[in-house]
């Protein structure tokens, strides 16, 4: 049986670090906005950041943790614990070999990297994002120890520790840009960004060492756990590359449109839709992916079922009240943020329209990433990259008829990209019910319930947000935020109460027992 209270309690931990990791990130983007804007060295910064994590998604990515989290617990499982140890670290010496030969060949290549993805920046935009690049290439590096490490202690049940590690590197970069800002240049901002990520790494090696873990420098390429996962890492490596080939198409196109403009207003917009889209998600299946890659060891899937459909009613619980209050609020919700020093209202005025489409994508984003770790815990990587594929397929095609062909502007890139996820999404539902049967007449009943909820909500918002104006002052800005964003929520739950949404009426009883 499950220890509720110590469940809760991880849980709020887990979202809570990542809420704080969140508004540290947006933190350190709000900062840089006020000091470079949208120019171009702002435009050659998003370029050069945005290219290791795009090669680390696409060499690595979400095969780091999907597909060595049910192996090794599998290991685990059935009590062969110094074979999942050798395992672990052939894993980790693997994938810091691989990072390594990427990050050498990206640094080699930077010029030509950088032309290819951000071709349409002006010059001096893109000679100063070669430079910035080769800086930032290291950081995949760390990116990929820190994930695989995160992976090794949830799978030994800590959970708090791996929540954290972005609230550090975040850190980092708010404590450097408060003081030194321009100081020392957009050089040192890149040097920066790197020792915040290397601290991704270092402040996991502690509980590492209290776990008893102990790292070799072994290379068993036989050893039967590492064809397991690389079995399952190519499919999985193939469904995560939604979001990186959204993003190099995106950066692509954009760098041709508002005088390159539109690359930094796309990347402002993205984080804030990931603050809050990402917060409970990634909390929710970081913590069960262990727990239901042991489950499917079992024959019995009974409880696997479970906690993967109550994974899935939770965030789009959480996720339909954020989404509607983002389409009705964006525009006061970017003038809250960023609105301040080099970025003004025409950047402003960008950033909200991005806002506007990706918006419209936060749920698709939340229930594909739940039901991909569902499927990523039977080891069954290949529906989920065929799915991941057509999705792909769809998003090149809708971002070149918007843009080149109907000419749409970065709206087009943004909704192209919350499309094809929400087709994802909808198509890994329809596949996980055929297998599992996990859909019935309540869940049916549940999203009849929320789109009533979610329209009363926008209403209610859009409402009070018409009905007051407090001005543009910082006070302003803060109640012309908060005074109909606060009606929205309370609306949401009062409907929810009365239409008797389980997740809602529930949370007191749940509450109650976490502190028995």
């Amino acid at each position: 049986m499950l220890n509720v209270k110590n469940v809760f309690k991880t849980a709020g931990f887990m979202i809570l670090a990542t809420l704080l990791a969140k508004i540290m990130g947006m933190y350190r983007e709000v900062l840089f906005a006020s000091l470079y804007g949208t120019d171009y060295i702002a435009q050659a910064f998003s370029t050069a950041s945005r290219i290791p994590l795009l090669f680390f998604d696409i060499a690595l990515g979400a095969a780091i943790s999907s597909a060595f989290i049910p192996v090794f617990n599998e290991y685990l499982e059935k009590g062969q614990k110094e074979e999942a140890l050798r395992y672990s670290n052939t894993f980790l010496n693997g994938i810091l070999l691989i990072t390594g030969i990427i990050c050498a060949v990206g640094i080699l290549f930077s010029s030509q990297i950088v032309s290819l993805i951000g071709g349409g920046l002006s010059q001096d935009a893109k000679s100063l994002a070669s430079q910035l690049v080769i800086i930032l290439f290291p950081t995949m590096i760390f990116t990929a120890f820190a994930y695989a490490i995160a992976g090794i202690l949830q799978s030994f049940g800590e959970f708090n520790v791996p929540a954290a590690i972005s609230l550090v590197s975040n850190g980092i970069m708010v404590i450097y840009l408060l003081t030194a800002g321009k100081k020392f240049g957009i050089h040192a901002i890149a040097v920066a960004m790197l020792v915040g990520w290397a601290f991704q790494v270092l402040i996991q090696i502690p509980s590492l060492v209290k776990k008893k873990y102990r790292y070799r420098l072994v290379l068993d390429f036989k050893n039967e756990g590492i064809r397991k996962s690389a079995k399952l890492a190519l499919p999985i490596l193939i469904s995560s590359w939604m979001q990186p080939i959204n993003s190099m198409i995106n950066i692509n196109l954009a760098s041709g449109l508002n005088g390159g403009q539109a690359v930094p207003a796309l990347d402002y917009a993205n984080k804030l839709y990931i603050i809050f889209v990402g917060v409970l998600t990634y909390a929710i299946s970081n913590m069960i992916f262990p727990s239901i890659s042991r489950m499917a060891v079992n024959e019995d899937k009974s409880e696997f079922k479970d906690v993967v459909l109550k994974a899935v009613r939770a965030v789009i619980v959480i996720i339909v009240p954020v989404m509607v209050l983002f389409l009705i609020l964006r525009v006061p919700l970017v003038r809250f943020v960023f609105e301040r020093g080099e970025f003004g209202a025409d950047s402003t005025a960008l950033t909200a329209q991005a806002l506007l489409f990706y918006s419209l994508g936060m749920l698709g984003f939340g229930i594909q990433e739940i039901l991909n770790k569902a499927f990523y815990s039977t080891q069954d990587a290949k529906t989920p990259m065929y799915i991941a594929m057509g999705g792909i397929a769809l998003n090149i095609i809708l971002c070149f008829t918007l843009i080149k062909g109907l000419q749409t502007g970065l709206g087009g890139l943004a909704f192209s990209a919350s499309v094809a996820s929400t087709v994802i999404a909808a198509v890994l539902l329809i596949m996980i019910h055929r297998r599992y049967h996990l859909l019935n007449r309540n869940f049916a009943l549940l999203l009849l319930k929320l789109a009533v909820c979610a329209a009363v909500t926008g209403v209610g918002a859009w409402f009070v947000s018409n009905a007051f104006d407090f001005g543009s002052s910082f006070i302003g800005k803060i109640l012309n935020l908060a005074v109909p964003g606060f009606a929205g929520v309370i609306l949401y739950f009062v409907m929810a109460l009365l239409f008797r949404v389980e997740e809602v009426t529930g949370l007191p009883a749940l509450l109650k027992r976490s502190k028995q």
